[in-house]
């Protein structure tokens, strides 16, 4: 099956692109995980299913209007429920066949070729590796948030919020308006940092609806009589086959936790919320330039004004050139549609450069606010490492301790990349190939060897990209397109 445009990932950016390309007339189909488009940011309910409220607020506004256009007639084919295993890339190939994606639908795999390729996957939350960490009730904030928009589902009985990202402020809001209970949202951060955000001036002109946004979940946290603590972080999480409770404790000024501090919370679910992390994979297992960013998502794709990375023909936006939010990555996603518009010829540079203009100037804005957030979010590496003890599990498929990975690096003095470390450790090579380890690996790596992370090469992206059996190799069937 052929195509002249393939896009991975129907969040905001590829959604943007989408409509851009179908404007264009370019003959599109878009790969998706989930059953419906929207990406994490909209976590659509199923078709059948009718959610009372979803979604309120005026943040979400642009992306509910690029779902409105999502299943309109024309030059765009979707492929919902579908991962994508494998990205390869011919230069020599002619060109309606210089990308070959290898894809799994309900077990049946099939491939598709294409002309160019976008990779828009999105971004993941930031593991964080604590004492009781792998306790069951330990969740990622954004994994609470999905049920919570999906279905109005309420996950648990009394949640705790610990991390230094303003998203738990949401998370947690969205969880009493659900009618759930929270025991608090604790911030590593001090008070002052988030006031500093929420009392902005510039910020506030420039990205109104966001910043109201969030001062009305604060103002209805607080309202509710809902703990908010600053200068605190999860020290260790505890519970029989279940969590139970977690201590927290101060961070002193110096940034260091205060052993002396400690304090128990009850509660059965725990949100951690201390950033995101980019989904690169596939970028760089088809050979992508890449650099390192501790902030904005651990390995992230280089790209130039028109989104295209060094390899021709492939493009990227949204989380995966740096994590910015959805509004930065529509306006890469529309940057992007028209930059692969210009390269199928499908546009003159001339119109493409005078369509982009306003683009262009939205995601400089875009950016501002996002680099803002990244300043003010951003838990630093002192902060994560200390969180570690020697039992905690750095590796949770292969149950790699941090005491074992320090023995390894020890042991070997020689290892100064992630791939050495990761054949000789076995960190990294369980089911999730490394996104759970790998961006403290890099830490732990770079702290041991007194190097930059950047310096660190990081894993090989290897076939396949995600988890898949044999059987579906070996009944690979190429009709399953439309």
């Amino acid at each position: 099956m052929n195509t002249e445009l393939a896009i991975i990932g129907a969040g905001p950016a590829g959604l943007a692109a989408a409509e851009i390309a179908a404007a264009r007339g370019i003959d599109t189909v878009v790969v998706d995980e989930q059953a419906r488009p929207g990406g994490q940011i909209s976590r659509q309910p199923p078709a059948d299913f009718a959610v009372e409220n979803w979604l309120p607020g005026s943040i979400y506004k642009p992306v509910k209007q690029l779902l409105a256009g999502a299943g309109a007639p024309g030059a765009t084919r979707w492929l919902p429920q579908t991962t994508v295993l494998a990205l390869q890339h011919d230069p020599a190939a002619p060109l309606p066949h210089r990308y070959r994606l290898l894809l799994n639908n309900a077990g049946n795999t099939s491939e598709l070729e294409a002309s160019c390729v976008l990779i828009a996957p999105g971004c993941y939350d930031m593991p964080v590796i604590f004492p009781g960490s792998n306790l069951p009730g330990v969740m990622a904030a954004g994994g609470i948030q999905a049920f919570v928009k999906s279905q109005q589902l309420i996950p648990g009985e009394r949640f705790l919020f610990v991390g230094s990202h303003p998203l738990q402020l949401i998370v947690a809001d969205q969880i009493l308006q659900a009618g759930g209970q929270v025991a608090g949202v604790v911030f590593a951060q001090r008070l002052s940092a988030l006031w500093s955000l929420l009392k902005s001036a510039p910020l506030f002109i420039r990205h109104g609806a966001k910043m109201v946004y969030f001062t009305r979940a604060l103002i209805r946290l607080l309202l509710k009589r809902v703990p908010i603590y600053f200068s605190r972080t999860v020290v260790q999480a505890h519970g029989d086959q279940q969590l139970q409770n977690v201590d927290i404790a101060a961070i002193g000024s110096s940034g260091t936790i205060q052993a002396g501090s400690r304090r128990n919370i009850d509660c059965d679910r725990l949100g951690i919320c201390f950033g995101f992390l980019a989904s690169s994979e596939l970028a760089r297992q088809v050979g992508a330039r890449g650099r390192w960013s501790a902030a904005g998502g651990g390995w992230i794709i280089d790209h130039d004004p028109w989104m295209s990375t060094d390899l021709p023909g492939l493009y990227v936006a949204g989380e995966i050139t740096g994590v910015a939010g959805a509004d930065a990555s529509i306006c890469e996603g529309r940057l992007a549609g028209l930059g692969i518009a210009r390269e199928l010829q499908k546009i003159d540079a001339a119109s493409a450069a005078r369509l982009a203009q306003r683009t262009r100037t939205q995601l400089k804005s875009a950016n501002l606010f996002a680099a803002k957030l990244l300043d003010l979010s951003y838990p630093g590496r002192k902060l994560l490492q200390q969180l570690m003890t020697e039992q905690s599990m750095l590796c949770k498929c292969e149950e790699v301790s941090i005491a074992d990975f320090a023995q390894c690096l020890a042991e070997n003095p020689f290892i100064n990349d992630a791939n050495a470390a990761k054949l000789l450790s076995r960190a990294g090579m369980g089911l999730c190939q490394g996104r759970y380890c790998h961006y403290h690996i890099a830490g732990l790596l770079a702290e041991t060897r007194g190097i930059r992370e950047r310096q660190i090469k990081p894993f090989n992206a290897r076939f396949p990209a995600k988890p898949l059996t044999i059987k579906s190799l070996l009944d690979k069937r190429d009709d399953q397109l439309p």
